[in-house]
């Protein structure tokens, strides 16, 4: 049977709707271990310790992508950002990792699975096309570490790791705001 535009639609939906069934097992998961943590830790609730693995993890994925894009990527622009992300969010993951063992919680030491499968991806495009998919990635991971930070500046219990996301929730903003920016150039 050839491969028609219609069968190439088809396996796209049928990739798109797996990586949204896996996107939500990994949030089912990190909740699931979340619980878990705050449990053993009773000074904090699912929400903050959800919120800890999720800043983790998103801040691992910041540098790693980052650091793959210093060397990979065509613009200077984007070589500059991606310098920035693994600068300032190194920075973020050092805190965030002392505020976690203060919590007396682990924290994370991985990418999901999601960004692993999406690091792959990424390290086998050059030129333009691994600057677009890469600022891409950016603003839609920037755009949910907001959402995230800004969820738990507003409600989270704990009052340190309340602290924490209104700490760097401005920085995640201007990333963002630099991130759709070069989009826009891409």
């Amino acid at each position: 049977m050839p491969f028609t535009p219609r069968a190439a639609l088809i396996a796209g939906a049928a990739l798109l709707s797996l990586a949204a069934c896996s996107q939500r097992a990994e949030n089912a998961a990190t909740k699931v271990q979340s619980a878990a943590q705050a449990q053993t830790t009773p000074t904090l609730s699912t929400t903050d310790a959800t919120f800890i693995n999720m800043a983790g993890t998103s801040g691992i994925e910041e540098v790693t992508f980052g650091q793959l894009a210093q060397t990979k990527a065509s613009s200077a622009a984007v070589r500059r950002f991606a310098q920035q992300m693994v600068t300032d969010h190194t920075m973020v993951n050092q805190q965030l990792a002392a505020l976690a063992q203060r919590k007396q919680m682990t924290p994370p030491s991985s990418m999901d699975m999601r960004h692993d499968q999406l690091l792959q991806q990424l390290q086998g495009m050059k030129g333009r096309a691994f600057d677009r998919a890469y600022i891409q990635g950016q603003v839609e991971d920037h755009q949910m570490a907001v959402q995230a930070f800004q969820t738990e500046a507003q409600s989270g219990t704990d009052p340190e790791v309340r602290a924490f996301a209104q700490q760097y929730l401005p920085a995640l903003q201007q990333h963002l705001q630099m991130a759709q920016t070069l989009a826009s150039r891409h």
